[in-house]
């Protein structure tokens, strides 16, 4: 673990927050690793503060484990359901204690908050994850990301929390240190690591990988690409799973590669977004001249490049002839990533749009970074279309989690590639995916019969790829399992993989099978049963989050609220073409320019197009301005509620998040705020109960903060009025829910003396 400080924050009044350090301990073994995380947090400040970090992950990681480490004592969290893991953590904040939630925030993206660390206080936080990974063809390829690239777009709109937004300075230095060690028959592959130096040593069957220089900066993904020509014999692995057992089978079939004769259908899609400048963009030419080349004159083709706008080659479909070619090639020569921002989802439409030939299948191959906010909507569209996405992720911190899924849900498949690794050449190779022989059936057999497959149902595979299936019995599945595919050209491909008590040599793998088995099974599930099964397996999905809390002594209790403070992230290197990973000299390798502003840099919408050829020192970036966006407090595109000008004046009368302490506990002051008359007439008619007026109000309050009506009370509102609930004297039951229907009730309905009330 590096000691120094690696990553610096300002505040207001210039006091430094840290993420002291970062370190990674990495494990793999049988297509499965274990990764190790360990964040340590530091408040220099003189005032408790909120650390809030939202960091990329693989988007197939599965988390195994959550602890903190606070003033000599480790506690371990607990998987709960998103809704009761934040209010714990709320109830934690709110009575002085400290806590940790974590969160999956999007596919690929995770949020951890750290609440109530005190002035000179650290924390360390230690979270586990694990990874089933993959061959293609005669690669196997581990990446660790280590910082998010600027998104297009409104990633409110796309359900991050404000406080959950990733924000960025120009000179931030964060760092990690890292050790990589691979067990089993891959540690006698070949490896190498196109994103970092590294040093590495061979003890008793294990090989290990350190940063050569100790620790790196996080401004790009790390990358560790094993290469083996000749696959052994496979072991499947199985663990006792309650009272089934469950197995996983680790197929690589060798197929043939050969291209098809008959004609092809591709329509190309090229990012030309600020985001891919530089390195991205220079060699997605490259692999552009050579796919255009290997076009024969019956094949169908278009191109089509896109930023802030999109630009069709040509109208519709056309003949790869000659002159179709020659007129492709001299487009590809004007191409540059000017295009402002990334609206790949209008250009994906345009494709989809242009023509499609009789009797061919529509396959599109799309060259991006794949940041964009808005992929939901997206890759939706995509599985409408009737295309074959076949996506390549290109960048130094690419947004995996969009490419990986918009192919995976079209039945096409993807590639990550950084520009170290001969990023045009894998283009290529990818391309030729779309023309590999097809299989007509897929159909696993097994030792017997299982009680479950997932997935159940086998469609897709690709020459050289890795196809990972669970299967649950009732017994431990001695013998082989063999995957028997038939090729749309008659033959017949067959794998065996063997299971046997002396393949279960790794306690390491076979304690977290059937966790990520269950994890596989998820997404097969609706909502209930999924966000039952994962806490049961205590797994972090959108519906369950991981909290911990680190109770206090009286004495050591924060009196104020937390201020709210950012880790920020680095750009990637690469990044806008204000420097290069490419063409480093090969002894430096991470060397990059550091930008010269030592501003913080916040993600806002575009509103207008960017033109010109880029700038080393100026790139095109994907947002419009350096300067934090206006996002509203309230009703963001929401239809009028009642509560939407209460909700507007409690945001402004406690926006200084100085302000500890709530002082509202009249219907006066309620109806002085914009509360619907009609509103509080019921809320009156509730006190001849007995029940104090103060105790109704902030009841109100309470319940209105939980509702969608109060989605949009910021969270200092919700933080201030959680812990006036928290000191007054509870109300009745069936007083709670009688407000709670009132609120419901209430949406879209609005009296004729509302706003007219005096005082």
């Amino acid at each position: 673990m590096t000691n120094a400080t690696l990553a610096r924050l300002e505040s207001v009044d210039g006091a430094e927050i840290i993420l002291e350090s970062v370190d990674v301990r990495a494990h793999l073994q049988c297509l499965v690793s274990r990764v190790t995380v360990t964040q340590t947090y530091r408040n220099l400040q003189n005032t408790n503060i909120e650390a809030v970090y939202t960091f990329p992950l693989p988007s197939d990681a599965v988390l195994l484990d959550l602890s903190l480490e606070l003033n000599g004592k480790t506690l371990r969290g607990a998987v709960k359901r998103n809704e009761k893991a934040e209010e714990n953590y709320e109830d934690a904040i709110v009575d002085g204690d400290s806590a940790v939630l974590l969160k999956k925030s999007k596919l690929d993206l995770f949020t951890i908050n750290v609440g109530n660390l005190l002035p000179n206080e650290s924390a360390t936080v230690q979270f586990e994850y694990a990874q089933l990974h993959y061959w293609q063809g005669d690669s196997l390829r581990f990446h660790l990301p280590t910082t998010i690239a600027p998104r297009y777009g409104d990633p409110i709109a796309a359900d991050l929390a404000e406080h959950e937004v990733p924000e960025y300075a120009l000179s931030i230095d964060h760092g990690f240190s890292l050790t990589f060690r691979v067990e089993g028959e891959l540690a006698l592959a070949d490896f190498e690591c196109p994103s970092h130096p590294v040093r590495v040593s061979m003890k008793n069957g294990v090989r290990e990988f350190v940063l050569s220089g100790g620790s790196a900066l996080m401004d790009r993904d790390f990358i560790m690409v094993a290469k083996q020509s000749s696959q052994s014999v496979l072991d499947g692995l199985y663990a006792q799973d309650d009272e089934e057992y469950v197995a996983l089978a680790s197929f690589h079939p060798v197929l043939s590669e050969n291209s098809t004769e008959s004609a092809r259908c591709v329509k190309l899609v090229v990012d030309c977004s600020g985001s891919m400048s530089g390195d991205s963009i220079d060699q997605a030419k490259d692999a552009l001249y050579e796919i255009l080349s290997s076009l024969r004159a019956n094949d169908y083709f278009n191109l089509i490049t896109f930023g802030s706008d999109y630009n069709l080659l040509f109208n519709e479909l056309v003949p790869a002839n000659a002159n179709n070619i020659k007129e492709a090639s001299q487009f590809v020569d004007r191409i540059d990533a000017n295009m402002g921002g990334t609206e790949i989802g209008a250009a994906l439409e345009a494709a989809y749009e242009c023509g499609s030939i009789k009797g061919l299948s529509s396959d599109l191959l799309l060259i991006t970074d794949g940041q964009v906010w808005d992929d939901d909507r997206v890759i939706a569209a995509a599985q409408k279309s009737g295309h074959r996405i076949f996506s390549v992720g290109v960048s130094s911190a690419v947004s995996e989690g969009f490419v990986r899924r918009i192919s995976e849900l079209t039945s096409g498949a993807c590639e990550l590639v950084s520009p170290r690794e001969n990023m045009s050449e894998r283009i290529v190779r990818h391309f030729r995916r779309i023309h590999q022989p097809s299989a007509s059936s897929m159909r696993i057999k097994w030792p017997e019969a299982p009680i479950r497959q997932i997935p159940d149902k086998i469609e897709t595979i690709y020459a050289g790829d890795t196809l990972h299936v669970f299967a649950w019995f009732s017994n431990p599945p001695e013998g082989t399992s063999r995957l028997v595919m038939r090729l749309e050209d008659g033959r017949t491909v067959t794998q065996e993989v063997q299971f046997s008590t002396k393949s279960q040599n790794s306690e390491n793998l076979i304690s977290i099978l059937p966790r990520v088995a269950a994890h596989t099974r998820l997404q097969t599930m609706d909502t209930a049963k999924s966000a039952q099964m994962a806490v049961d397996y205590q797994l972090v999905t959108e519906y369950t989050s991981y909290v911990l809390v680190a109770e206090r002594s009286e004495d050591e209790k924060s009196e104020t609220l937390p201020a709210l403070r950012k880790v920020h992230h680095a750009l990637p290197a690469g990044y806008g073409g204000i420097s290069t990973v490419c063409y480093a000299p090969p002894e430096v390798h991470s060397f990059h320019e550091q930008a010269p502003s030592e501003g913080v840099m916040y993600l806002s919408p575009p509103h207008r197009s960017h033109s010109g050829r880029r700038n080393m020192r100026q790139p095109d970036w994907d947002f419009d301005s350096i300067g934090k966006p206006a996002l509203p407090a309230f009703s963001r595109n929401d239809p009028y509620n009642s509560f939407s000008r209460l909700v507007e004046k409690l945001n402004a009368l406690y926006a200084d998040e100085s302000i500890t302490h709530l002082n509202i506990d009249t219907f006066e002051e309620l109806i002085l705020f914009e509360l619907d008359q009609a509103i509080a007439d019921q809320l009156v008619a509730l006190t001849p109960d007995g029940t104090d007026e103060s105790n109704i109000v902030i009841c109100f309050l309470m319940e209105l903060s939980r509702s969608e009506p109060g989605k949009d009370l910021s969270r200092h509102v919700k933080r201030l009025i959680r812990k006036a609930s928290r000191k007054n004297p509870a109300v009745p039951a069936s007083v709670s829910d009688t407000i709670s229907r009132l609120i419901e009730s209430s949406q879209g309905v609005r009296s004729s003396s509302a706003g007219t009330a005096s005082l």
